[in-house]
């Protein structure tokens, strides 16, 4: 299955059934997981669309925006995912939102380095996430699902170091 595609169809380019080597439980702790990391993705927008609007630094804040961006497309692909397992996602989360805004009041006092901060790390931590998750569905034999997992990792850690330039200097 192509991510890119938007498709929620459960079987693969090669025809094979996606999700079709988990046992009952291995989709059931993986469908967990995959929740978590979605309800981390909305938060993680949450906070990049706030403090986006919140920061003078413009450079900053185009870089927010960018990450912001691609966090939908983050999200996308975890709701696919979640879908071709036989889920039906969450669409958003309140609660993420109400402590997005609480985190960018915070920066408007502390200015917006500490709140940076805790979203690089975030990121850090769930592309460490995806990786377990690879690991996990290679480990069951599902290599195309394992391989979206990959490159949703691989843009978490793109957003942490882009978000860690900030962090680390000022």
């Amino acid at each position: 299955m192509n991510s890119d595609s938007g498709s929620t169809s459960p079987v693969s380019s090669e025809g094979a059934v996606l999700g079709a080597n988990l046992d009952s439980q291995a989709r059931q702790a993986l469908c967990r997981e995959l929740r978590l990391a979605l309800l981390s993705e909305f938060g993680a927008r949450a906070i990049c669309d706030h403090l986006g609007r919140l920061v003078e630094d413009r450079a900053l804040g185009d870089s927010l925006e960018r990450v912001n961006r691609e966090g939908s497309k983050v999200v996308q692909e975890v709701q696919s995912m979640l879908r071709t397992l036989g889920v039906r996602p969450r669409m958003t989360s309140f609660r993420r939102r109400v402590l997005a805004r609480a985190l960018a009041m915070v920066a408007r006092i502390s200015g917006p380095r500490p709140v940076v901060r805790i979203a690089q790390q975030a990121c850090e931590t769930v592309a460490r996430w995806y990786l377990q998750y690879a690991f996990f569905l290679v480990q069951h034999g599902e290599v195309e699902l394992a391989r979206r997992c990959e490159g949703l990792a691989e843009i978490k850690q793109r957003h942490a170091n882009s978000l860690g330039a900030w962090t680390r200097h000022g």
